[in-house]
């Protein structure tokens, strides 16, 4: 059985890969070199741009803590909508020659 402090840092790490791939695919897709996104995917990723960037906020971030949770919760929402894509884009970049996948 996993400990708690595991089982964190386990989710911490799956959190810091799928935010990896989000930044690749945005890059691959910018490019036009990847394409193969769904069309929901697409609309929660906007939207969590969104309302990051848009000042109102379901909890304020005048207050300490609590105002900056709503904000992590809804990324955290969105990357667990979103890694279907993800996972599925980081297969077809595992499928690329070396020399083409995995370039920064």
């Amino acid at each position: 059985m996993q400990s708690p402090t595991s089982s964190k840092i386990n989710l911490l790490k799956r959190i810091a890969e799928d935010l990896r791939l989000l930044a690749m695919l945005i890059r691959d897709y910018g490019r036009g070199r990847y394409r193969n996104v769904s069309p929901v995917s697409g609309i929660i990723f906007f939207l969590a741009v969104a309302y990051l960037l848009i000042p109102v906020d379901l909890i304020s971030d005048f207050i300490p803590g609590l105002g900056q949770l709503d904000d992590a919760a809804f990324l955290l929402a969105c990357l667990y909508f979103l890694e279907k894509d993800l996972y599925r884009y980081k297969e077809w970049k595992d499928r690329l020659p070396r020399d083409e996948g995995h370039s920064d």
